[in-house]
């Protein structure tokens, strides 16, 4: 089952099918998704939404998709992932353009990050990302991250890898109380992207 948080603004929830259309647009940019292997094709950006849907099942934790509250609108994705072979399980984020510079970034992380230490029991929550992605630095030193080390991945690629602490008093609105499903099933019988459409 995907947890469903909610923040003041957000509700965090996991991706299934129908979120297709989002990861379409988000891979399809010329500019943003390169950290990311962009731009790519819609079948490959399928890939990454059924490798996103896998990693729930799978590993019992993984990316929620961002649905602004007031609108139901789906603009990114927020959430913790281990890909097999990599030395540690992370915190990672994405924004559709319109959506960057208004704190939703921060604000779904923080609720990650609450899910992880107090949901999860992890011990410890880093992040990493590649020399020239500074708005991700950024994020990662304004959630309180510092770098913990340097380090090589699988992919060969060398990143500073920032650890971030519990987000403490700043997580006092989130709620762990539904999964998607039920969020899913609301009293109007559609769903979040459909709302929004």
């Amino acid at each position: 089952m995907m947890p469903v948080l909610t923040t003041e603004r957000l509700t965090l929830r996991g991706p299934d099918a129908a979120d297709f259309p989002l990861y379409r647009d988000f891979f399809a940019q010329a500019t943003g998704p390169g950290t990311y292997g962009g731009p790519r094709r819609a079948d490959d950006a399928f890939r990454v939404l059924a490798y996103d849907v896998g990693h729930w099942q799978l590993k019992g934790f993984g990316k929620w998709l961002l649905d602004v509250t007031a609108t139901g609108q789906t603009i990114g994705g927020c959430g913790l992932v281990h890909p097999t072979g990599w030395p540690n399980a992370e915190l990672t984020w994405w924004l559709m353009p319109q959506a960057r510079g208004h704190g939703y970034a921060a604000e779904a992380s923080r609720a990650a990050l609450a899910h992880a230490y107090d949901t999860l029991g992890w011990d410890e929550v880093v992040t990493h990302m590649r020399d020239a992605n500074t708005p991700a630095r950024a994020l990662a030193e304004r959630l309180g991250g510092t770098i913990a080390r340097r380090e090589t991945f699988p992919d060969g690629v060398t990143r500073d890898v920032y650890r971030i602490p519990h987000p403490g008093g700043m997580s006092d609105n989130l709620s762990y109380e539904r999964t998607t499903e039920e969020l899913r099933k609301n009293s109007c019988g559609f769903s979040p992207n459909e709302a929004s459409s």
